[in-house]
């Protein structure tokens, strides 16, 4: 159970205060509360518990009304928290930063809803009706610092879009979209960025999006492509073959991060990416093993590896986003409401990263600028902040005369509960 939020908490004042010149006092008033209460919220985070947790100070219709509106853009603002929260971790100019890129599922059911495709939901193994969400995450001193987000559409719906009196869509692929969020990444200052992504995207938009910022990229590469090693044309190699040959043949074993794995290494062209490094991988006594491609040749294998590892931090994301902050939770119709959704929940994953960078002992870490930092969990974060709340909303009671009586019967309730 929370406070009703009727003001903005005093420990998430600093955290909003940047927001506060590019919105209108009304979209500001919705904005700071949602953010907060997707942050704090037990349970789902759909409409109907957003008003309750208001204390009905803003309608369902208000909050669905701000969702779909175009006078506010909830994506330049994800950007900007993003980017503060960059400078707050201690970004210097010419520091490295990972850009990971990847994509999330959520079945959907609701006829009407905007965009939905039948797709074939890789976690659940079958063919339902739902959303494919592509997004962007930076990785800087170990903190996970969402910085972008697309819903894909598919064509029918773009095309449609005039029968149904909306604005004109364009159709992009989901490799498209991902190519977009490379080329417009934007940091404080230049820094080194390497993007990382899965086989999937290892295709020419992406790749043609690192090589006009110049950065450097790692990724899966399938087994079913076909290789030239040292770009000898006539020496085709089909991954699968070459890469197992490679490993029993020139494989050595390599610790990273702690672990040992079986490392083989060979540069040349690969079909659709041109030339590269690869990286033959299996870790420790498995049988199962990967290629990792790179357009960094001069790296070792150790160093593309252990480049590669940082690469779970997405995973992490998508599972805490999903689980504990309601990245699928929407119940909206169109396609701006449910995106403008989509970007709150990951801003309030900002407003959590935010409040773990106030603790005294993480402050201390921060003065080292080569340390990596280990931020307590999302649930954590989230009980420190219903607290935090339930704090506020004690003291605030202590101040009016006739309600000091209850608020020291919850005082009471807190220590026997605790």
């Amino acid at each position: 159970m929370l406070p009703k939020i009727v003001s903005q908490p005093r420990c998430c004042k600093r955290f909003f205060a940047s927001t506060r010149p590019s919105l209108s006092s009304d979209h500001f008033a919705h904005f700071w509360r949602i953010v907060v209460l997707m942050a704090a919220l037990y349970g789902r985070r759909n409409l109907s518990a957003i008003v309750e947790a208001t204390g009905r100070r803003r309608t369902r219709q208000a909050i669905s009304h701000f969702l779909d509106q175009d006078t506010w853009d909830s994506a330049w603002l994800l950007r900007q928290k993003a980017m503060d929260t960059l400078r707050e971790l201690g970004w210097r100019r010419g520091d490295k930063v990972y850009a990971l890129i990847d994509d999330t599922q959520k079945r959907k059911r609701a006829k009407r809803m905007a965009a939905v495709q039948k797709l074939f939901l890789h976690a659940e193994k079958v063919y339902a009706p739902g959303h494919t969400i592509i997004s962007c995450v930076l990785v800087y001193r170990g903190v996970v610092i969402p910085y972008a987000l697309r819903l894909w559409a598919p064509e029918a719906f773009c095309l449609g879009a005039a029968q149904r009196g909306e604005p004109p869509m364009i159709y992009r692929k989901s490799t498209e979209l991902a190519a977009e969020m490379i080329a417009g990444l934007r940091l404080p200052s230049e820094g080194k960025v390497i993007v990382m992504f899965d086989s999937y995207y290892l295709c020419p938009a992406c790749l043609a999006a690192c090589n006009s910022r110049n950065f450097a990229w790692i990724s899966v590469a399938k087994k079913n492509r076909n290789f030239y090693p040292q770009g000898r044309s006539r020496d085709k190699r089909k991954l699968s073959s070459y890469g197992r040959n490679m490993l029993r043949r020139k494989g050595q074993s390599i610790s990273v991060a702690g672990k040992r794995y079986r490392l083989a290494e060979r540069v040349g062209q690969l079909s659709r990416a041109g030339e590269v490094k690869l990286v033959f991988s299996r870790r420790g006594r498995e049988r199962s093993w990967v290629v990792l491609a790179t357009n960094q040749r001069q790296w070792s294998a150790k160093t593309i590896v252990s480049h590669y590892l940082q690469r779970w931090g997405i995973e992490v994301f998508f599972k805490m986003s999903k689980q504990h902050l309601g990245l699928g939770d929407y119940q909206l119709l169109g396609y701006r409401a449910v995106e403008q959704h989509l970007h709150l929940v990951l801003t309030a994953y900002l407003l959590l990263t935010h409040l773990a960078l106030q603790a005294p002992d993480v402050k201390a870490k921060l003065k080292d600028s080569n340390s990596v930092l280990r931020l307590p969990s999302i649930p954590k974060l989230q009980q420190e902040l219903r607290t935090t709340l339930w704090k506020e909303a004690i003291q605030d009671l202590e101040k009016t005369s006739n309600q000091r009586t209850f608020a020291r019967k919850i005082k009471e309730f807190f220590k026997r509960a605790g």
